[in-house]
């Protein structure tokens, strides 16, 4: 199922990716012309906040992230099993309450009209897209810590 909603929110970003980098191309293209786009950084700054963020998921799922176990691989399996789960646990507890935090951070940029400097854009909506992203990695860590911990196999797949 998280491969499903891991997918989805990745081929969001591809389109808002594809949409940054045009944009950034036909400004640097027109700008010699006389003919700049307004607001091209804040877009881009938007975009890449947008694309970062919801390829958290697919990033993690697919293990495109570092992971440095010097003293880990130095553990009994079981234990590496136990503290796998842990870490899993402590991680997700961490991106929601990063989820959480943000989600409230885009109702006060809602409640007071918070707008983006040259093109007035509500900053909310991104704001919470990117708490969307964090939720779903935190959702993510916690789906494998539940499968690392109710796992038959010992060895912990890292």
């Amino acid at each position: 199922m998280m491969n499903k909603v891991n997918g989805f929110f990745l081929h969001i970003a591809c389109l808002v990716l594809v949409a940054t980098m045009i944009m950034a191309v036909a400004n640097m293209v027109l700008r010699p012309f006389g003919y700049p786009i307004t607001g091209s950084f804040e877009l881009m700054g938007f975009g890449s906040a947008i694309v970062t963020a919801l390829g958290l998921g697919y990033s993690y799922e697919k293990k495109a992230h570092i992971a440095v176990d010097i003293l880990f691989k130095h553990f009994s399996k079981g234990a590496r099993k136990i503290l796998s789960f842990l870490g899993q646990m402590v991680c997700s507890l961490f991106f929601f309450a990063i989820s959480w935090k943000m989600s409230l951070l885009a109702l006060n940029f809602m409640e007071n009209g918070e707008l983006s400097e040259t093109l007035c854009i509500p900053f909310y909506p991104v704001t919470m897209t990117v708490a969307l992203g964090v939720l779903i990695l935190g959702i993510n860590l916690f789906a494998t810590g539940l499968k690392t911990l109710l796992s038959k196999d010992k060895e912990v797949k890292r």
